[in-house]
């Protein structure tokens, strides 16, 4: 039975197409449908990349690493904390904290570095926060 269906479907679909014949396009058909789809493409908005800190933002970062290293390394540097004693730490003192605080001996470098880390963090922070605030906002 399906077989004698799609048959007949398969003559009625010939003989239509016989009878219509083929249409042949336009002289500039070629040429509108590039034309427009030029106009698509001007209006359709693409995200352009920009990136989350520029090329200056990181030209005074690297000077400013460059600036700090060179003082770390040529500088005198005497690392005291001062107001570290001034703290009431008799919690501290109980547990024995300022024990083994006291215990720990930083090279100057990675004290440098750890401050260092603990600002780009910030920084990220701050440019992420608005990175996202502008790019999910409801405007």
């Amino acid at each position: 039975m399906e077989e004698n269906n799609d048959k007949q479907l398969d003559d009625f679909v010939k003989k239509i197409v016989k009878s219509t014949g083929l249409e042949t396009p336009s002289v500039g058909f070629t040429q509108n449908i590039m034309s427009k789809i030029v106009a698509q493409e001007a209006k359709s908005t693409v995200t352009v990349y920009q990136p989350l800190i520029s090329k200056t933002s990181w030209l005074i970062l690297a000077t400013i690493i460059l600036l700090l290293l060179a003082y770390v390394i040529f500088g005198k540097l005497d690392l005291t904390i001062s107001w570290l004693p001034n703290i009431n730490s008799e919690v501290l003192n109980k547990i024995g904290f300022m024990d083994a605080l006291s215990q720990i001996n930083l090279p100057d470098t990675a004290v440098y570095s750890l401050i260092g880390i603990m600002l780009f963090f910030y920084v990220q922070i701050i440019f992420m926060k608005r990175h996202l605030e502008s790019r999910f906002t409801l405007n």
